[in-house]
C-alpha cells in the first residue's frame, strides 16, 4: 500500500470521502429508523432516500477511489486492465444516475423494482467476482492500491478490504430498503 505521504492529494481525498460517506450512511440508517417509528413519512419515500444514498455512494465514491494512482493510473496495471476499469466505473456512474432518475423523476412501482434490480446487479456481480477469484487468480488489492480498513475487535487488530466492507454494507443497505418497501 502507498504510505500516506506518497499518496496524491486526490487519492487521500478519496479515502477521506469514503470514510465520510460511511458516516452519512450510518446517519441515513438512524434517520430511517426514526422516520419509520416516529414520523408520518411513507415507507416508500424512506426507502427511496436509502436507495438514493446508496446510488450516490456508488456513483460518486467509486470514481473518486478508482480514478487515481491506486487504479486507473496505477503504473503497475496493464493498459487493458485500466481500460476495463474506466469502462466499469463509467457504467457504474451511469447506472447510479439512471436509478436516481427512475426513483425521483419517473416514479412508479415498476421503476422502483427496476432500480433495486440494477443496484443488486452491481452488488451481486462484485460478490460473484469475489467468490470466483481463485479461478482467475484475482486479488482484492495491489501493492500500491487502496489500504484496508483497520478495526479493533475484542482487542485484536483486524484488516478489512475497503471494497468488501463497502459492498457488503451496500448489500445490507439495499436489502434493508427493499424490506421497507415490500414488507411495510
Amino acid at each position: 500500500m502507498l504510505e500516506n505521504q506518497k499518496r496524491s492529494k486526490l487519492f487521500a481525498f478519496s479515502l477521506q470521502a469514503q470514510d465520510n460517506f460511511g458516516k452519512a450512511v450510518a446517519l441515513t440508517i438512524l434517520w430511517s429508523i426514526w422516520a419509520l417509528l416516529f414520523s408520518n413519512l411513507e415507507s416508500i419515500f424512506i426507502a427511496k432516500v436509502i436507495l438514493s444514498t446508496l446510488c450516490l455512494g456508488l456513483a460518486l465514491i467509486a470514481p473518486l477511489i478508482d480514478f487515481n494512482e491506486s487504479h486507473a493510473t496505477n503504473p503497475l496495471w496493464t493498459g487493458h486492465a485500466r481500460f476495463h476499469l474506466v469502462w466499469q466505473v463509467n457504467a457504474l456512474v451511469a447506472s447510479g444516475v439512471l436509478v436516481l432518475v427512475l426513483l425521483w423523476m419517473i416514479p412508479s412501482a415498476m421503476n422502483l423494482l427496476i432500480s433495486i434490480i440494477i443496484l443488486y446487479v452491481w452488488l451481486l456481480s462484485f460478490m460473484f467476482a469475489l467468490i470466483f477469484m481463485p479461478i482467475y487468480d484475482g486479488k482484492l488489492n495491489d501493492v500500491n492500491g487502496v489500504p484496508p480498513i483497520k478495526i479493533s475487535l475484542f482487542r485484536k487488530q483486524i484488516e478489512i478490504d475497503r471494497n468488501v466492507q463497502a459492498i457488503s454494507a451496500s448489500l445490507i443497505f439495499c436489502t434493508y430498503a427493499s424490506l421497507i418497501i415490500f414488507y411495510k
